[in-house]
């Protein structure tokens, strides 16, 4: 049942994808945010200096619109399995795991791709979901929300753990940065597939179900 939800996700998020194909994680500029209920606007959004600062501050490479999960670089975590924050620095695909992919949930339709930006930023992983392309990175050393970069965006609190997020009015793309303990975050970018996709939960909405996920497989 499981592979054949997944198929049917990944025909839809195929196609979102080649349909955007060019949509980019970074680079944003300006934006009012969105909530999850009706991708209405928000109050506390991000600046377009805040938004734009996203590339220096985690230095992360545009997804690739088709991943390939490799052999060694599992895709999702295995059901009901946790992890630390430094495992999934190692391997950030474990971040959500099967449990999480189906349409009830995460609605995952393309499988988890690792991979590394130039520089010092961290390992992530991308996922193809419906309503967006997801990249997720943990930070093992930095508390991205105490980052003056991301002052401007909304306070907010996931199962009891500090949060920020905010969206682009540009490009629809959002950014949510979540404390996991003192000195260690981890950070999610939701790239929206753009006004013609079927519409998903939003760029900030799927952010928030992401992290709220991630969280809860946490140890």
């Amino acid at each position: 049942m499981r592979q054949a939800e997944r198929a049917r996700g990944a025909t839809v998020v195929t196609a979102l994808l080649v349909a955007s194909a060019s949509a980019a994680v970074v680079g944003c500029d300006g934006g009012s945010g969105t909530s999850h209920a009706a991708n209405s606007p928000r109050a506390g959004t991000s600046a377009s200096a805040t938004m734009s600062a996203t590339a220096s501050a985690t230095a992360t490479a545009t997804p690739s619109p088709s991943p390939s999960p490799s052999p060694t670089s599992p895709a999702y975590g295995k059901p009901g399995s946790t992890h630390t924050l430094a495992e999934l620095a190692r391997h950030p695909c474990l971040a959500v795991n099967e449990d999480d992919t189906g349409p009830a949930k995460l609605w995952i339709g393309i499988d988890g791709s690792e991979s590394h930006a130039s520089g010092d930023s961290p390992l992530s992983c991308q996922w193809g979901a419906v309503g967006g392309l997801v990249d997720f990175a943990p930070y093992t050393s930095a508390d991205l929300t105490k980052d003056a970069r991301f002052r401007n965006l909304t306070h907010e609190s996931v199962s009891g753990h500090t949060a920020r997020v905010g969206a682009s009015s540009r490009d629809g793309s959002a950014l949510m940065v979540v404390a996991v303990s003192p000195g260690r975050s981890f950070r999610l970018i939701v790239t929206s597939f753009g006004d013609t996709a079927p519409k998903g939960p939003g760029p900030v909405g799927l952010a928030e179900d992401f992290a709220q996920a991630i969280v809860s497989h946490l140890r």
